[in-house]
């Protein structure tokens, strides 16, 4: 037979053997059927036919044995009148209307007793009386008849005592009570002879009924077991029918089984149910064990399977995944488009240790007559997709890296890139420096850390500046870093180390921009000759052009710096800013340096912090454009003064005093109590900021303690003041007489 013949020959015997697998499913459902039928139309009334005669002949067997208890009475009455006559002894007679009284007491009480009292398991005569409306008038009649009884009885059966007094001159006598038990007495025998009789025909009219009503129900419950036999017996002819059906389709299930098992073993994704426990199923297929790497998966709890690889935020997710799976109002293919577990990663403690890899969680609801009942989930080694996907994507990031750095180097003035990258190249040398100095206590550390983060904020913020994203991204990691280390409660050596990697990084980052700009200059040969390769850092190739020095109502580099750094960080905002500068082309070589860097931090705090949105500034009644004022100017004998100062909405002192509560700088009564004037040299404390989330432009705390180190470094003055609503000024004076040799550009 061919391969196609035998596959057509399988699917035939499958066609065939499905219907046939389900009429022999359908044999014990028949059965099963039948027998509940069975159960409920013969088995159950037969039980409760035998639960209402043993009702019946507790109640019968109740009332004959009662049924004497008057006859009992009259006789120990007449035995009591006849011994008080004779001077005899009353007990015995007394015991036995005493003994009657409680017998038929008890009979009364049982047979009108409530019957939802009853015991459902245990016989009860009231049960059998109220089935019966004539039984239930009869009985009401006899409580009437015993309660006249009984009221003529009980004065009797409640004597107690000695009937008689005796005495030597009367002899033996009749005492007052003796005299009083002898008149009740005859009272009793008169009421009895006539309330007997009645009493004693209705306890034989209830026996009459209640002996009818239970051979009613035995000739009913004998007609029941007989055809309970004859169902007995059909349901053994159907129970060997099926038998014979249950053991076809236990052969066909097996090969079915085996089916199912080899599919399961070849199949390569994870395939379970979960039940709406959150459990997962006995049947999976055999690929859990390696996609899971663990022998027993069956019976597992989902989140267990879970918890071990994920972290507990993405635990936490998809067990909220799987719970809105569950609601029958939630669309499966809505909700399945945010399937949490679409790309999840896992990690596998090995002998080579942690293993990572990328599994995919596809979930299906699987129902039975319309009824949710299982979630069929199918799990995906998607290892090499997502490697593959993340290796696209990198490069995909380094190419739109270098197209950025090309535009950025492309938009900046050739003095200015060149000016940066010298300056760059100093600073970053000397965080390499100081990253190589040693130290010996938390204190040293912690000004290493202070110290770097200045030299890395400065270059942050003029390549922010010039518009070098990449550069300015690479310094924000930088500092991200750096910042962990400011909070780290305790600084080593070791700590430090990550840091000379985001160093050699900045170092190469850089020199691929001198690269760049080299070989822009190879573009422009006659700019080559005007480039002055002195300027550039150690390996940087000259830059592509020079422009001539600023001329009459030409701007300097320093103020076009400034005024590109405010028009990106405004825009960035949503503010409106123009920049007035002044002096900025006369600044001494010695200080140009750290001018540019204070100029710098002092713009950007005017621009995030100072400066409101237009529609503040219109409520204010201002220019819906701000103003920032930079100047510098030679005093001659006095030094040199920088002024910055924008006309903002001036500093928030009650945000400084919060700030200062939450880094713990102060206590809350001392921040209440402290001068403005007290207050505001905090905002030039290293990490110090108002800002509560960092950015590229705020909120890590290095700007102003920036200005304060360079102000300090040089041996000058600053000083800070504000206009609440109207201003916020920065003024330093720098001396006349040449800084230190190492602050010179």
């Amino acid at each position: 037979m061919s391969p196609g013949n035998g596959t057509a020959a399988a699917e035939r015997v499958l066609m065939k053997t499905s219907p046939l697998w389900s009429r022999e499913r359908r044999g014990p459902a028949a059965f099963g059927v039948a027998l509940v039928l069975f159960t409920v139309a013969v088995l159950w009334p037969a039980f409760e036919v035998a639960g209402r005669l043993d009702d019946t002949a507790t109640a019968l067997r109740l009332v004959s044995e009662q049924r004497r208890q008057a006859d009992v009475v009259a006789g120990a009455l007449a035995s009591v009148r006849d011994r008080l006559e004779s001077f005899g002894y009353v007990d015995e007679p007394l015991a036995e209307i005493r003994a009657s009284v409680r017998e038929l007491d008890g009979l009364v009480r049982a047979l009108t007793a409530n019957p939802a009292t009853a015991d459902a398991f245990a016989s009860s005569p009231v049960r059998a009386i109220r089935r019966s409306q004539a039984l239930r008038a009869d009985v009401e009649e006899l409580s009437t008849a015993w309660g006249a009884f009984r009221h003529a009885v009980v004065p009797i059966a409640a004597f107690s005592g000695v009937p008689y007094a005796d005495s030597e001159s009367a002899g033996v006598r009749l005492n007052d009570g003796g005299r009083l038990l002898a008149l009740e007495t005859r009272k009793a025998i008169a009421a009895v002879r006539k309330q007997g009789p009645p009493l004693i025909a209705l306890l034989g009219r209830v026996a009459t009924a209640l002996e009818a009503e239970s051979t009613r129900l035995s000739g009913y419950l004998r007609l029941l077991m007989l055809t309970a036999l004859g169902g007995a017996l059909a349901l053994g002819v159907g129970l060997a029918y099926v038998a014979f059906a249950r053991r076809r389709a236990t052969q066909l299930l097996a090969a079915a089984e085996r089916q199912t098992g080899d599919i399961l073993k070849t199949v390569r994704e994870g395939l379970f149910l979960l039940d709406a426990r959150g459990r997962i199923g006995t049947v999976h297929s055999a690929s859990m064990q390696r996609l899971f790497k663990r022998d027993l998966v069956a019976g597992l709890q989902f989140e267990e399977l879970l918890q071990p690889l994920v972290p507990e935020k993405t635990l936490h997710t998809a067990l909220r995944f799987v719970e809105v799976l569950w609601s029958e109002r939630t669309k499966e293919n809505l909700v399945k488009s945010i399937n949490p577990l679409q790309e999840v990663e896992v990690s596998f403690e090995t002998e080579n240790g942690q293993e990572s890899r990328w599994l995919e969680f596809d979930f299906h609801r699987v129902r039975h007559d319309g009824k949710l009942v299982n979630l069929l989930v199918a799990v995906q080694d998607v290892t090499q997709r997502v490697r593959l996907a993340g290796e696209i994507a990198l490069l995909r990031e380094r190419a739109q890296s270098q197209v950025d750095t090309l535009l950025g180097v492309l938009s900046v003035n050739p003095r200015q890139l060149r000016s940066f990258l010298s300056d760059s190249d100093a600073g970053l040398k000397m965080v390499n420096a100081r990253l190589r100095e040693p130290a010996r206590d938390d204190a040293a550390f912690r000004q290493k850390v202070d110290a770097i983060f200045r030299q890395i904020h400065s270059i942050k913020g003029e390549a922010a500046a010039l518009g070098l994203s990449s550069v300015q991204g690479r310094t924000h990691d930088f500092e991200g870093q750096l910042k962990e280390l400011r909070e780290a409660p305790a600084l080593s050596g070791g700590d430090f180390l990550p840091l000379t990697l985001k160093l050699d990084d900045l170092f190469t980052h850089l020199a691929s921009i001198g690269e760049l700009v080299a070989r822009l200059a190879q573009l422009q040969p006659a700019a080559v000759a005007a480039t002055d390769s002195r300027a550039m850092p150690a390996g940087a190739a000259p830059a592509a052009s020079v422009s001539s020095p600023p001329g009459p109502g030409q701007e300097d580099d320093l103020t076009g710096t400034l005024r590109q750094l405010l028009e990106r960080i405004a825009s960035a905002r949503g503010k409106s800013a123009r920049l007035v500068a002044t002096g900025l082309g006369d600044i001494p070589d010695v200080y140009r340096r750290a001018v540019k860097d204070i100029a710098v931090q002092a713009l950007r705090n005017s621009l995030v912090h100072g400066l409101e949105e237009p529609a503040a500034r219109a409520g204010s009644g201002k220019p819906g454009v701000g103003t920032v004022k930079i100047d510098f100017r030679d005093e001659g004998d006095s030094g040199f003064r920088l002024v910055v100062e924008d006309d903002g909405a001036g500093l928030n002192l009650s945000r400084i005093r919060e700030a200062a509560v939450e880094r713990g700088i102060l206590t809350a009564d001392a921040a209440a109590r402290i001068d403005s004037k007290q207050l505001l040299p905090l905002l030039f404390r290293a990490g110090f900021s108002t800002e509560q989330v960092a950015d590229g432009d705020s909120g890590r705390g290095v700007g102003m303690n920036l200005v304060a180190e360079l102000v300090r470094q040089l041996r000058g003055r600053v000083s800070l003041s504000s206009g609440e609503g109207r201003y916020t000024r920065l003024s330093i004076v720098l001396p006349a007489a040449a800084a230190p040799a190492a602050l010179a550009g």
